[in-house]
């Protein structure tokens, strides 16, 4: 239901919309800033302050510049609102407690919609597979598989027509927000920056501009350790890495991207906290708990991933990471999967038992990569593959590795991953995306309606509570006015009795002394006042009257 408000100033039609956050009625006029309820006031100067405001408010947003969006009308009228809101809330005007945070909503949201990027995000706590399944899913061992965590700095992996890394690096005031999150609990972190001699390298480049280079595609594994490897110092200031790749089959878009997150247990929380932000805007999350410790710490991270999707539960996809590590992989990951299923459908995580099975899958990255591998594997390489082989002796023989590699490409699960990213996610990636910026959209707008209406019903409260004040202020007045004429009423009564009883006094000592000498003792002549010369006349009068009866 709309309302509309002729502004009796310049004429212009308001149309308000009546919503639970609305009651569809303006004050201001969205065209001049005129007040549009002039008829309530009784003096209309106490308007003219905010009209200023306003007026200039409304000249700021018409002049905000905005940067279209080719790829959809659709979104780009939602970029052209949203720049307008940002410019509105970032105003020295507009004064709220969510400045800040629907500031930087509203910027992100602006960021997706320029991009376009349709994005993977590979989530979980630490050495739990995330880069070697990225390795195994891209087809190269690009991402670092080291023993010691390594993956520190968001790295994205895109489709290019020429391979490059490009390295952004931490500003100052995210190096310091970064630094204060420190937690007791990162001994290890803060003993190796130190071993590495991290502040001797910080100025160097913390606010460095980004850095882009074009290599070959063999050079992308040397180039990435570089930026990401614990061993080297540089890695502690990069915040982000980009990694294009010219060698993706063509059905691989340029807008997808594979992002591997720092872990949700680093003890840096503020590059956990990055990743709990790509959880929540990214189109697919992939998370990767270990096989083997299905217990309270990848069952919290699961719940974690839920809490921050739950806008859209389906997006996540759950990898049981590690499936070779098994005792026995085929039957112990059947009763795996029966146990998270239990515990993975219901009000906060899956809504159904069949999108569970489908999202929920197990992998063995390591043993892929291996059997892609395979003609350059060393023997402790083919070793642990012989192993892996051996869990299905009755089926094919680990004695004779060369004609096993297709079967066991087959069970370790990849090729069933890369079908579910192609067939569900890469070849619907478009609507998705148009689907997720739509729902961030409407987030967006009923997170301002939420904002303002708080900010509304604080600033009636203010109001208010003013008023109360006022007429507590006003009442406390009346009654010391009150208090101050009784006091002064009393002085006075006071001061007129002193004066009576001084006057009736001198008068008996006059009369006193004039019996006993005769008036030879002389009085100090005294003259009242003449109020009370009357008043004691009348006294008097009245005393002779009473006694002479």
């Amino acid at each position: 239901m709309s309302n509309i408000q002729e502004c009796p100033v310049c004429g212009y039609k308001n149309i308000t919309q009546q919503d639970r956050f609305s009651k569809g009625e303006r004050y201001f006029c969205t065209e001049c800033g005129a007040f549009l309820k002039r008829n309530d006031l009784t003096n209309l100067d106490v308007a003219k302050i905010p009209e200023l405001k306003m007026a200039r408010i409304i000249e700021n947003i018409k002049h905000v510049p905005h940067n279209k969006i080719l790829w959809n009308d659709l979104i780009d009228n939602y970029v052209a609102n949203t720049e307008k809101y940002l410019a509105l809330y970032e105003m020295d005007d507009i004064k709220t407690d969510f400045r800040k945070e629907i500031s930087n909503k509203l910027k992100s949201f602006l960021h997706v919609c320029s991009s376009a990027d349709f994005q993977i995000a590979f989530v979980g706590t630490i050495k739990t597979g995330k880069s070697t399944l990225i390795n195994a899913l891209l087809g190269n061992n690009y991402a670092s598989m080291a023993v010691t965590p390594e993956t520190a700095a968001l790295t994205k992996f895109r489709s290019s027509d020429k391979d490059y890394v490009k390295v952004s690096f931490y500003t100052k005031d995210e190096w310091a927000d970064l630094w204060s999150t420190v937690s007791s609990e990162a001994d290890a972190f803060l003993s190796e920056y130190n071993a590495l001699d991290g502040d001797k390298f910080k100025d160097d480049w913390i606010d460095h501009s980004p850095i882009k280079r074009e290599i070959s595609n063999k050079d992308i594994q040397n180039e990435l350790k570089r930026w990401s490897s614990s061993k080297s110092p540089e890695h502690y200031f990069v915040k982000e890495i980009e990694v294009g790749i010219s060698t993706l089959s063509k059905d691989f878009p340029e807008q997808v991207v594979f992002v591997d997150t720092p872990g949700l247990s680093d003890p840096v929380s503020y590059r956990s906290d990055i990743t709990k932000a790509y959880i929540k805007q990214a189109n697919a999350v992939f998370v990767c708990v270990d096989a083997q410790k299905m217990y309270k710490e990848e069952t919290e991270t699961i719940s974690s991933v839920f809490s921050f999707s739950y806008d859209n539960k389906n997006k996540v996809h759950i990898i049981a990471t590690h499936w070779d590590n098994l005792n026995d992989p085929v039957n112990d990951w059947d009763e795996q999967f029966n146990y998270m299923l239990r515990m993975l459908v219901g009000k906060a995580f899956f809504d159904s038992e069949e999108t569970a099975k489908s999202n929920i899958m197990y992998s063995s990255a390591y043993i892929y990569n291996l059997c892609r591998e395979y003609e350059s594997l060393d023997v402790s390489e083919k070793r642990s593959l012989r192993k892996f082989a051996f869990n299905f002796e009755d089926k094919i023989d680990p004695t004779d590795l060369d004609s096993c590699i297709d079967f066991l490409i087959n069970k370790t699960n990849i090729d069933k991953i890369k079908t579910v990213i192609r067939e569900h996610l890469i070849a619907n990636y478009k609507d998705i995306l148009n689907r997720d910026i739509g729902y961030r959209y409407e987030d967006i707008i009923y997170n301002l309606k939420r904002t303002i209406r708080e900010s509304k019903a604080n600033a009636q409260d203010v109001i208010e509570t003013a008023s109360a004040d006022v007429e507590k202020m006003i009442e406390k007045i009346d009654n010391q006015r009150k208090d101050y004429e009784g006091i002064r009423e009393c002085k006075e009564q006071l001061e007129e009795t002193l004066d009576i009883i001084e006057a009736r006094t001198y008068q008996n000592m006059s009369t006193i002394l004039s019996k006993i000498d005769g008036n030879n003792t002389k009085v100090k002549e005294y003259k009242p006042p003449k109020r009370v010369k009357t008043k004691v006349n009348l006294l008097d009068l009245a005393i002779k009257k009473i006694f002479n009866r």
